[in-house]
């Protein structure tokens, strides 16, 4: 049997006379790589994006960094109550603890679920496109949580089960480490799942690209063909990071079984009861987005169509006072004209009289 994997490096370094950890100088790095992906992928966005199929407006730049920094408290706040309620029968003793962020660290799943929201809570206030964000952020952001889990490497931290095989791995050198017994060989949890999560990324984005392969001969395999580009349903704006976070949720469920975390309801941790929750939520969200859109177009339409009424009646309501209007306009011209002869043939008659001449009566004899 092969022995362990040895990791023998020093867990920080020096960057300008300071001494920087390894493990923090990588996520740094990729953090600024996931925002210039997202930058990137927004300025791109445009293309096909208006309702009618056409060109819309790219996506704006500088509402990315005031979206990142929104999702900052929530990711702060979720990490937090996450790692309490994973260690709940610690900070049940002390619940002050919890706002002491020396004491205990932050908890994933919860952080992701909060930050997002406040990141939309940020884009909703600047009146961005919603939809289209979501659609754009979701790859650099489970992208950015795999490569994050890799970085934990470099610091020692997110060791798993103790184990004794040949993928288990172990560090050479006293630390600081992450992980406590850090020098004893353990499953590489947190490059497992860092190694599932881009799996996710990758499958998202291979495999609807190779559904778009075409052989019109099948006996001529050099000469492939590409469909038109398709949008997936589950992969296309909001519903795309909805999937993308369901996905992630899953991958880290796997991961989960190799942690030390104390099983709490048969062989699942606390964590994972919670990543079935946001699996959970992930699916009703979407369904609630597809619900919701389709109220809307129902309420758009009931609403137009009521317009519409309102519309023809007080069209109607117009004809029918212009006509009775012109009715009683009518009327009016007619008894003025009734009048006016009846007066003429009065002042006509006196005249008629005075005009004629007496009849002659002969006397009688």
């Amino acid at each position: 049997m092969l022995a362990a994997i040895r990791l023998d490096f020093d867990p920080s370094t020096t960057v300008f006379g300071t001494a920087v950890r390894l493990d923090m100088l990588a996520l740094a790095g990729v953090v600024f790589l996931v925002l210039i992906v997202t930058a990137l992928r927004a300025g791109r966005s445009g293309a096909g994006a208006g309702a009618d199929g056409a060109d819309a407006a790219p996506l704006r730049r500088d509402d990315l960094i005031l979206i990142t920094f929104g999702a900052v408290p929530g990711a702060v706040i979720g990490g937090r109550l996450g790692y309490g309620l994973i260690h709940l029968d610690y900070y049940w003793a002390d619940p002050s603890a919890l706002f002491d962020p020396g004491r205990g660290g932050m908890e994933l799943t919860l952080a992701v679920l909060l930050g997002s929201l406040t990141a939309i809570s940020v884009a909703r206030l600047l009146a961005a496109p919603l939809g289209r964000w979501l659609g754009v952020a979701a790859v650099p952001l489970i992208l950015g949580l795999g490569l994050g889990k890799l970085t934990m490497v470099l610091g020692g931290a997110g060791q798993g089960l103790y184990s004794d095989a040949s993928y288990a791995s172990f560090y050479g050198r006293p630390g600081p480490w992450g992980s406590t017994n850090a020098d004893l060989a353990a499953v590489p949890s947190q490059a497992l799942e860092g190694f599932l999560v881009l799996s996710v990324v990758a499958l998202v984005l291979v495999v609807p690209f190779l559904l778009r392969f075409r052989f019109p001969d099948w006996w001529i395999l050099v000469r492939p063909a590409l469909a038109p580009r398709r949008n997936w349903s589950l992969l296309t704006g909001s519903r795309r990071f909805l999937t993308l976070l369901a996905l992630w949720a899953v991958a880290r469920f796997v991961a989960a079984f190799t942690w030390r975390d104390a099983h709490v309801l048969g062989p699942l941790g606390a964590e994972q009861l919670v990543l079935i929750a946001l699996v959970a939520m992930a699916i009703v969200g979407r369904l609630f987005v597809l619900g919701f859109r389709r109220v809307r177009v129902v309420v758009a339409a009931r609403r137009a169509a009521r317009n519409d009424r309102r519309a023809r009646a007080s069209e109607d309501a117009r004809l029918a006072a212009a006509a009775e209007a012109e009715s009683a306009a009518t009327a009016a011209d007619t008894a003025t004209a009734a009048d006016t002869a009846t007066a003429a043939d009065t002042a006509t008659a006196p005249a008629t009289a005075a005009t004629e001449p007496m009849a002659h009566t002969e006397p009688s004899p």
